[in-house]
């Protein structure tokens, strides 16, 4: 038996990173800089930069850390 997805919570660590300005670490040594829009309990985040929006998929990153 599942739960609906109106009971989905995203973990209270993660969203303290939402709205914020961030630097984002990738495994392959590339930094993302941008406000985080939107993430998961995965990591899969999305960030608004200055040449747009940009999805990164939560496996890719080593870490974030606010600006």
């Amino acid at each position: 038996m599942s739960k609906p997805d109106s009971d989905f919570q995203v973990n209270r660590q993660f969203l303290r990173f939402k709205d914020k300005d961030v630097v984002i670490s990738l495994k392959n040594r590339e930094e993302d800089e941008g406000k985080v829009i939107a993430l998961d309990n995965y990591l899969n985040t999305v960030i608004e930069t200055d040449k747009g929006m940009k999805f990164i998929k939560g496996t890719k990153i080593a870490f974030i850390a606010l600006k």
